[in-house]
């Protein structure tokens, strides 16, 4: 009798299971797939924002006078005398004289053969300042030599400063000894006078050098100042003396710092081109692809894109300079971009600093360009009724509502996954169950043969 073929397993292959649990994902997947395009469009409106957000940092410095000008000083002789001017100092030319600089009071004591072993004395001695303020310096009689002294001083933080010197007169002079203590006020000017009482110490002080305050003329007119930075002459001006240079006439100018101011307009005009050129590009489209960017759709970049370009578009009622096209920056028809000749912006401010600064500023007059733009992009920004915060906000919802559907799915799909796996289980079972009454049956027909 021919043998009946019965199979030992149940016959599934387990990848039809795992195949027919991914189908049951599928859905999962294209959720995923529109989600990661919200994402890139949303990493790409990120970027633009980034590109609004120094945009208007750069138009923060062109909104008031006090932002847009920038003033320098330059001195005829830099040697003698410099400085430093803020936006708050007039602008002329000034004449000045430094006949003596501020220096501190010294005080030297007699030499002594070396600086850390014979004993100065013992007891203490008093250090009394021009105003009034005295203490007691206590040396120890271990304690008691040249740097132990200057040691004392300094760690009283009174404002008197200790140096031991070594001088090496011995080799010029065999009556003198190479160390000394030199004792000064660590302030400068005629009011900073040290007087030192010796007491009971070895020591003998003698004035090395009085304290004197800075003498000046300025515009004839004699000036005084405790130390060598003077920085109340007038507002807005720092004057550093470096030397004294009697009879010798000094010439400082504060004028307009054009260089510095054409940085900024140079700033503005980088900072409006990226964001132009970001939307552009969003706008052209890809031949190979023929699509245009993932954001050309988006009407907050036409939003953006017509708010800059409307608050560009400013004159002054009058003067010689009244566009940004009569000061070196104009508009390209093609590309939207703004192109800067820096010769020309060079030489209008040169010409006209006050003139050409009402086209950014806001002054008595008119609103200039540097605060209508910068206050267009505050309004972009405004959290509660700004376009690119709404498009965060646009785009959070999204995003939120993608993970929730994928939540939603992911529970359907294993709940579809345990029941698929449960009923193969349940089939592989009975197959089994069915191969091996098959079997059976095999061996009873074939003992019957």
């Amino acid at each position: 009798m021919a043998g009946i073929r019965i199979n030992t397993g149940s016959g599934i292959d387990p990848k039809m299971v795992d195949q027919l649990v991914e189908i049951e994902r599928e859905p999962i997947k294209q959720v995923e797939a529109r989600k990661k395009t919200i994402v890139d469009e949303q990493k790409l409106f990120s970027d633009l924002k980034g590109l609004v957000s120094t945009l208007g940092s750069t138009l923060n410095g062109m909104r008031t006078k006090a932002d847009f000008y920038k003033l320098k000083l330059t001195s005829s002789h830099p040697d003698i005398i410099e400085g430093t001017v803020d936006n708050n100092a007039p602008i002329g030319s000034y004449e000045l004289e430094v006949r003596h600089l501020a220096r501190s009071h010294k005080l030297l004591t007699q030499s002594f053969e070396d600086k850390d072993k014979t004993a100065v004395g013992f007891g203490y001695m008093t250090i009394e300042k021009e105003d009034g303020e005295s203490f007691d310096v206590d040396i120890d009689p271990d304690r008691s030599t040249l740097n132990d002294v200057a040691t004392q001083i300094n760690s009283m933080d009174k404002g008197v400063k200790a140096i031991v010197i070594n001088t090496k007169e011995g080799i010029e002079d065999s009556d003198e000894e190479n160390y000394r203590l030199l004792v000064l006020s660590e302030k400068s000017g005629k009011e900073a006078k040290v007087t030192i009482d010796p007491d009971t110490t070895y020591l003998e002080f003698k004035e090395q050098i009085t304290g004197r305050n800075l003498e000046m003329l300025f515009e004839d007119v004699k000036v005084y100042n405790e130390t060598n930075k003077v920085t109340e002459l007038f507002p807005g001006m720092v004057l550093d003396a470096k030397k004294a240079e009697p009879g010798t006439k000094v010439n400082i100018k504060i004028d307009y710092d054009v260089d510095k101011s054409l940085e900024n307009v140079k700033k503005f005009v980088e900072s409006y081109n990226k964001v132009n050129e970001f939307i552009e590009k969003q706008f052209q489209v890809d031949p190979n692809t023929n699509k245009a960017g993932v954001l050309s759709k988006d009407n907050s970049l036409r939003t953006l894109r017509r708010t800059l370009q409307s608050a560009i578009q400013f004159s002054l009622p009058t003067g010689k300079y009244q566009t940004l096209a009569d000061v070196g920056i104009s508009t390209d028809p093609k590309t939207g971009n703004l192109k800067y000749d820096e010769t020309k912006a060079k030489q209008a401010l040169s010409e006209d600093y006050v003139g050409v600064s009402k086209l950014f500023i806001q002054s008595d007059e008119t609103v200039g360009i540097g605060i209508r733009m910068s206050d267009s992009v505050r309004n972009l920004q405004s959290q509660q009724s700004g376009v690119l915060p709404s498009k965060d906000r646009e785009y959070k919802h999204i995003l939120e509502n993608f993970d929730k559907d994928i939540a939603v799915k992911n529970r359907y799909a294993k709940q579809k996954e345990e029941s698929i796996r449960h009923q193969f289980a349940v089939v592989e079972q009975l197959i089994s169950g069915m191969n091996a009454q098959g079997q059976v049956l095999q061996q009873r027909l074939g003992g019957m043969g």
